[in-house]
């Protein structure tokens, strides 16, 4: 009986929106994905600038605006500007709070231990693709645009069309390390970070799209001071050196 009640206890830890929810007193941020290492790596140092612990949510911005858009608590969101916008059209966020901190490019892993290929220039990214059997790429956020409009401008849509496999938030680097998948292009900070990745490179500036992030305060915060002293941090010597560490770098404010 004591283990089922223990068993139960931890069920109801996790609340619908994936959030744990021990601990009444943390502070509830949802992230993008694009910068989760960095955050996570940091998270005693951020959440003693804030002086509350964090519980932190992770997938892609649009998923996350969407929960936020459809009534889910938030005490500090992390997403792109224009989905922080939305937001803030739609009272779901503290405009005043509105800070982009970082950004970061698009770029390409492949299962560590395979013989590494170029993607320096834009033939020999076309010419990585077109070999590849198979490529991984996120079905939602932003990256995605990235990479159908390099396919578009690299003249083999139609052959990528057959080889892409679009996959949900994260899952692009794992399928890619377990050998489902021969490449991956997403956010340069999730290559680096999934171990059995190795990466590759950038894409060309060519065709390279940069990903940018912000940060504000959810409009019905608990602690909005603590969520300020969060974002604060973002832009912090301390953060600023660890995002480069993970392929990020600094917006100023």
């Amino acid at each position: 009986m004591k283990g089922l009640l223990s068993l139960l206890a931890a069920g109801a830890a996790i609340t619908s929106s994936g959030v744990v929810a021990q601990d009444a007193d943390a502070l509830i941020v949802y992230s993008s994905n694009g910068v989760r290492a960095v955050l996570q790596e940091l998270q005693p140092e951020i959440e003693a600038a804030a002086g509350r612990r964090l519980a932190f949510d992770f997938s892609t911005s649009r998923t996350l605006t969407d929960r936020i858009a459809a009534g889910e608590p938030v005490d500090v969101a992390i997403l792109t500007p224009a989905l922080i916008d939305e937001l803030i059209a739609s009272q779901r966020v503290d405009p005043g709070s509105r800070a982009v901190f970082a950004q970061v490019g698009v770029g390409v892993g492949a299962r560590a231990g395979t013989a590494p290929k170029s993607v320096r220039t834009l033939e020999d990214l076309r010419q990585t693709l077109l070999e590849a059997e198979s490529v991984a790429y996120g079905a939602s956020g932003q990256s995605r645009r990235t990479n159908e409009t390099a396919f578009e401008a690299l003249g083999i849509s139609e052959e990528m069309r057959g080889k892409s496999r679009l996959t949900g938030p994260g899952e692009g680097p794992v399928r890619v390390a377990e050998g489902e998948v021969e490449l991956v292009l997403t956010l340069v900070s999730e290559l680096l970070r999934e171990p059995g990745v190795q990466f590759l490179g950038p894409l060309p500036p060519q065709v390279q799209g940069y990903i940018q992030f912000a940060a504000a305060v959810g409009a019905t915060a608990r602690d909005p001071v603590a969520g300020r002293a969060l974002i604060d941090f973002l832009f912090s010597p301390r953060f600023v050196t660890a995002m480069g560490a993970h392929g990020l770098a600094p917006v100023g404010r």
